[in-house]
């Protein structure tokens, strides 16, 4: 996610760009509005804007305001952020009526900003969802071929936005909530287990495609209200491979942590799993953490064999083990990640919730 911080104070600007980076963003410094203008203007990557609203030659308002103005051929997903004091009430209002996204007031808390950063990203990635569904509905309305995103959609998060939405759609409602918690629980665990920022951010949107292969399966099973049978269980177990090969296709670092998720992330620690096998340390740490916050989560939802089960229940199985599942399964430091963030697990889980548990479709059918 590429943000474009516009701040006249150097040492201010300094300080943020350097915090920024640490926690995995691409940045793009301007000097006040008018810079914030032109580079916005020019950089078609930037999704993201954190900008002062005292600036001089013009301040954040009214880049902002020229900003929403610019004349393309194709609308652009971004959000706003401003940094503002406690006095500013009236350019608080003026910004809620541009459509700020939220304010950070000064003296900046750091654990206030990277909750609004990671807010903003989340509302982009949906805008970019919708925005894709729609034009997959359109095409398909118009018999044509469903458009290729543009922009900041061709390449890293749009890749992976891209694919995601195709998935979404292929699949039945209910889906999206499902993706957004694996990616925010990913992203919770990761972070936990100390791992580089930008490594953090690669698995958070890599995990978005760590069922991409049922697109190429057979849609009645993944979909069915009903127990599979030991033989459509046994071609459910194909996704792995046909979501690793269909992301062999697409040149860029996030894609190919996803393709590792993908082929993984029914791998068990213990060597019990599938596809290949695999045991220990042979399994990578992004495909590790999807897997435990994969089983979490099904646990948690509707199945057509049983009800949705609480949080305690969940974390109870993942701990102690029943019929399908043992903790030998899972990575020793993840599963102890997860338990010591299963406050923030749970939190995500609720945030995203299923709107209908009970027409919940069998998405992942090994629980």
């Amino acid at each position: 996610m590429k943000i474009l911080l516009a701040e006249d104070d150097s040492q201010v600007r300094t300080e943020l760009r350097e915090l920024l980076v640490e926690q995995g963003y691409e940045v793009t410094t301007a000097i006040d509005g008018i810079d914030a203008f032109e580079k916005f203007r020019a950089d078609e990557m930037i999704e993201i804007l954190l900008l002062d609203i005292r600036m001089p030659r013009a301040t954040g308002l009214q880049a902002l305001d020229a900003i929403k103005k610019i004349e393309s051929p194709k609308e652009r997903v971004f959000e706003a952020l401003f940094i503002t004091g406690n006095s500013d009430s009236n350019a608080i209002i003026s910004a809620l009526k541009l459509g700020a996204f939220a304010f950070l007031f000064k003296p900046i808390v750091v654990e206030d900003l990277l909750k609004e950063l990671s807010e903003a990203t989340d509302s982009i990635n949906q805008k970019h969802y919708r925005n894709f569904q729609n034009s997959i509905r359109n095409a398909k309305l118009e018999g044509t071929t469903p458009p290729k995103a543009a922009g900041s959609m061709t390449d890293g998060m749009g890749a992976t936005s891209e694919i995601a939405a195709i998935g979404a759609e292929h699949y039945a409602p209910g889906i999206e909530q499902h993706v957004h918690r694996i990616s925010e629980m990913a992203l919770c665990v990761s972070v936990r287990l100390g791992l580089d920022p930008q490594q953090c951010q690669k698995i958070r949107l890599a995990s978005l495609l760590h069922d991409i292969g049922k697109l190429g399966g057979p849609t009645d099973i993944y979909t069915a209200e009903r127990t599979l049978t030991p033989e459509e269980f046994e071609k459910t177990k194909e996704h792995t491979r046909l979501g690793a090969a269909l992301l062999e296709h697409y040149d860029d670092p996030i894609i190919e942590v996803a393709q590792n998720i993908a082929l993984q992330h029914h791998e068990n620690w213990d060597g019990s799993g599938y596809p290949a096998g695999l045991k220990g340390d042979e399994i990578s740490i992004e495909a590790a953490i999807v897997h435990a916050v994969d089983t979490y989560d099904n646990l948690r939802s509707h199945r057509p064999y049983r009800a949705a089960l609480p949080h305690h229940v969940a974390m109870e199985i993942l701990v102690s083990g029943d019929e399908k599942s043992n903790p030998d399964h899972f990575h020793p430091g993840v599963l102890q990640a997860l338990l010591s963030q299963h406050r923030e697990i749970e939190a995500i889980y609720e945030r995203y919730r299923p709107i209908d548990l009970g027409s919940e479709s069998n998405l992942e059918a090994s629980y």
